[in-house]
């Protein structure tokens, strides 16, 4: 028996060959293979997206086969392959498969056409080696490209795991053309895809921003001297319009990079007007003064029509939701909702603002129409022209009055702003007031203060608008701190409703002043262009610098160089932002219409310092009583 072992061994080893072993003799391609020719399930495997998948029972020595359609995720049929014959058994056909909606396109087609699109492929080739994935959803492909990179800028992080989706094509099934492609910034930022009139809506359209920027160079352009400081400050102001183009088509990099052309021309001009250089205006508008209010009168129907069907964004959302916080007798801060979740940086007047437009319209507690927010929008506008009006008006007559009037509701950015329903026209409205009460010390310091309780920049022009009288002044200094301090009290309480102001304190700094010192974005030419990035510290360090300098030289004060000042400083700020947005414009836009276009006028405080009337009427006395000593005979009838 000894002699056959060899051969017994030997036959056992060969048992797997010969197919007597136990274990699968088909493999899996081939069971999947052979289902997807069953006729009653051939109809749904040809189609793009259905995948057949192989199971081998080795108990029952079959193979059972699921069709499944991979968009939706759903089971189309089943079907067992017998391992040694291939003979199917057991046919199921599911319910829905009759009724599913099945893409013409595979995840496979959907990422070749993404691939094929020419932004998509510069976009890839900026970037390290990528991944791609595709999901389906009514009759579109989304299509995601992602790499292994951190940073919120060019693209959206993918929460911790150090990967960013660069890229997000959308890609029709039934034309197999794309609905859109993102690259970029607009993966991650809305504001970045240049969705016409998503932000602003009709402000948008050409024939509207179009009509009021010709109206608005028609009466203050210089057309007697088209060489002028005059014409260069209105292209400077309407040069906006460049950048924003950019904008609206989706270029973020242009849109940056051209809004700071106006921006530094007009820090370097209102500086310098400031210092004393080129003050001198020597005309406020072509058109008469009647005219300048009927149109004025006419642009504000204009402004306010349009907000009915305006919409509004996350930031006038968050003034009504802060609201309604503060009515619940919550804290605004730490308690706003996901969808506006950084709604809390702003100060706590913003909220106190929209109470009452809240108690008026009532809040639904949704992002809808928030009637409550148009409501502080048209109430902002109205008083911002008001007080435009009155400060027109006291520093340089009907025709000063007429032309901020004017320039208030023809300006773009006014509507921009006001379309939008953010709280920018809210704090221009509070600068307005400031500059109609520049000679009042307890009227700067109220304005300063609620600026600053509102939105926070306004604490930049403390200094300057502190020492307008004079560092000497004690009196005025006194008044201006009694008037910021009575602000403060009646707009910080609400940091007290929790019942823990000090942390409520440090929560109002860390939501606020802390996050926007921290805050990564697009919109800053210090991240669209990286290699600045290392001066943004130094100017942030020289605006604060300004912030004193200008306070206390020149000597000579006059209500132009105080706007001229403001504006410059708002602007130095501006200019070392982490977020810029058009309607910041508004912040500096009262300070700029005074100072760049209103006619020269010594008799006002507009350019008239205190310190010269006081010193010419003690000449005038002077003079007066030497005369009579003398010997003059005193004037008079005689």
């Amino acid at each position: 028996m000894t002699r056959f072992l060899p051969v017994v061994v030997l036959l056992v080893l060969l048992l797997p060959v010969l197919g007597f072993a136990p274990g699968s003799q088909t493999d899996a391609r081939e069971a999947e293979r052979t289902a997807s020719l069953v006729p009653e399930l051939a109809g749904f495997a040809d189609r793009p997206t259905v995948e057949p998948s192989a199971e081998y029972d080795l108990n029952r020595d079959v193979w059972r086969v699921a069709l499944v359609e991979r968009a939706s995720g759903s089971t189309v049929g089943r079907v067992e392959v017998v391992d040694d014959t291939r003979e199917t058994r057991n046919v199921e056909v599911s319910p829905e498969a009759e009724t599913l909606v099945y893409p013409e396109l595979s995840e496979a087609d959907a990422i070749k056409v993404a691939t094929a699109l020419p932004e998509v492929r510069r976009e890839l080739l900026e970037h390290p080696p990528y991944t791609t994935h595709a999901e389906y959803a009514e009759g579109e492909w989304t299509v995601h490209f992602e790499v292994e990179e951190k940073g919120s800028i060019g693209g959206l992080p993918l929460g911790d795991t150090g990967r960013k989706e660069i890229s997000r094509v959308g890609i029709d099934d039934a034309t197999w053309q794309p609905t859109y492609v993102w690259t970029g910034d607009q993966v991650g930022w809305h504001m970045a895809r240049g969705d016409y009139g998503a932000y602003g809506k009709q402000a948008n359209y050409w024939y509207v921003w179009g009509t009021l920027a010709l109206f608005f160079a028609a009466a203050f352009w210089r057309t007697d001297k088209l060489l002028s400081l005059r014409n260069l400050d209105v292209v400077a102001l309407l040069g906006f319009l460049v950048s924003h183009n950019f904008f609206r088509e989706g270029d973020s990099f242009w849109a940056v990079v051209l809004w700071y052309p106006p921006l530094l021309y007009l820090f370097g001009r209102t500086l310098l007007m400031g210092l004393g250089y080129g003050e001198r205006v020597e005309k406020t508008s072509n058109l008469p003064t009647a005219v300048l209010f009927v149109l004025a009168a006419l642009a504000s129907g204009f402004v306010l029509a349009l907000n009915l069907d305006s919409r509004v964004i996350d930031v006038g959302y968050a003034g009504v939701v802060g609201a309604d916080r503060i009515l619940d007798g919550t804290l605004p801060y730490g308690n706003m909702p996901s969808d506006v979740g950084t709604g809390d940086t702003y100060g706590p007047l913003n909220y106190l603002i929209y109470v009452p437009f809240n108690l008026i319209f009532g809040f639904s507690g949704q992002w809808d129409f928030l009637p409550a927010a148009h409501g502080a929008t048209v109430f902002a506008f109205v008083v911002g022209a008001a007080a435009l009006l009155i400060a027109g008006w006291r520093y340089a007559g009907p025709k000063g009055a007429a032309a901020l009037f004017f320039a208030w509701a023809v300006f773009p950015y006014t509507l921009y702003s006001t379309n939008n329903n953010t709280n920018d026209v809210i704090v221009a409205a509070i600068m307005a007031i400031g500059l109609a009460t520049a000679t009042l010390p307890v009227g700067r310091g109220a304005a300063i203060a609620a600026g600053f309780a509102t939105k926070l920049f306004p604490l930049v022009l403390a200094p300057l608008w502190l020492l307008h009288d004079g560092v000497g002044k004690r009196g005025r200094i006194l008044d201006f701190v009694l008037g910021g301090v009575g602000v403060v009290l009646l707009s910080f309480w609400v940091l007290a409703l929790d019942g823990d102001p000090i942390g409520a304190a440090k929560l109002f700094y860390e939501k606020t002043l802390a996050f926007q010192g921290e805050r990564e974005t697009p919109w800053t030419i210090f991240t669209q262009m990286p290699q600045l990035a290392p001066l943004q510290g130094p100017l942030e360090f020289g605006a604060i610098i300004l912030a004193f300098v200008v306070a206390v030289f020149p000597r000579k004060r006059t209500v132009r160089r105080l706007a001229a000042f403001s504006a410059a400083l708002i602007i130095a700020f501006q200019l070392t932002f982490n977020y810029w947005f058009y309607p910041y414009v508004i912040w500096f836009a009262p300070f700029v219409f005074l100072a760049l276009l209103v006619e020269t006028n010594t008799k006002t405080a507009l350019d008239g310092s205190s310190e010269e009337k006081t010193l010419a009427k003690e000449s005038d006395q002077d003079g007066s009583r030497g005369d009579l000593a003398d010997g003059a005979e005193e004037p008079g009838p005689k």
